[in-house]
């Protein structure tokens, strides 16, 4: 699964844009200029194989280390229905992949403080807190988010993120899920929007910005990007009945 996971991530993000756009059936009928050839070539005989290895090993040394922290790796793969038996079959192909981590975010602490007893662990001393008042806290925060192209469209991205959001909620007793967007990504800010997330405000009003960290063939680089969140439902359990509601 991480060597298919490194391969769907260096080929979405890390490969010549001509490829990707072929690969995506929207390849025009304008024959690729000479650098994009030799980007390609590049790119085929050694680029792919190293940012393939340097992702792996990444992920693998992420997920080690990130070992009973608040921090997962989700991998969606596709079944298909196995007519001998009529049953749903999972095949081994990974065709979307989605990481959440925590990082330190700017959250009310008045609604922090409201929902303390549900057992986030804060402690905040009321007497501290105004109506307005914004705090850093560390916070889900969903990191990479792939679909493979040739599966997009199928809502594999919004489930995924329904995922994250259920982890955060239900194992990490999180109340906020945030999301980094880079300010020209369209497709991710509209996708965002539909799952339910919006853009943070800072104290004058503005939109929140703030520089996250983009790796982009083995090289990292810091890049400004809008600092999305969306409110998670509470859960209340009824102990006389035993009924959930939300």
């Amino acid at each position: 699964d991480y060597r298919q996971l490194a391969s769907l991530l260096a080929h979405t993000f890390d490969a010549p844009d001509d490829l990707v756009s072929k690969s995506d059936n929207n390849y025009g009928q304008q024959q690729p200029s000479l650098k994009s050839k030799i980007d390609a070539l590049q790119w085929y005989m050694f680029e792919k194989s190293l940012t393939e290895e340097s992702t792996y090993k990444q992920y693998v040394s992420t997920v080690r280390r990130m070992r009973g922290k608040k921090y997962c790796l989700l991998v969606a793969k596709e079944s298909i229905l196995d007519e001998d038996d009529n049953q749903l079959r999972v095949k081994d192909d990974v065709v979307g992949m989605v990481e959440m981590g925590m990082s330190l975010c700017p959250v009310s602490l008045q609604q922090i403080a409201s929902l303390s007893g549900s057992g986030n662990g804060d402690d905040i001393n009321a007497f501290d807190i105004t109506n307005d008042s914004i705090g850093l806290r560390p916070q889900p925060t969903v990191g990479v988010l792939c679909v493979k192209h040739t599966h997009q469209q199928k809502g594999i991205g919004q489930a995924l993120v329904q995922k994250c959001e259920e982890v955060a909620a239900d194992i990490w007793s999180e109340q906020f899920t945030f999301v980094d967007v880079e300010p020209d990504n369209q497709n991710a800010l509209l996708f965002f929007e539909k799952c339910g997330y919006d853009c943070s405000v800072d104290e004058a009003g503005g939109l929140q910005m703030r520089d996250a960290t983009v790796s982009r063939r083995r090289t990292a680089e810091s890049r400004p990007h809008y600092l999305l969140q969306k409110k998670l439902p509470i859960k209340v359990e009824l102990t006389s009945e035993g009924d959930t509601l939300t």
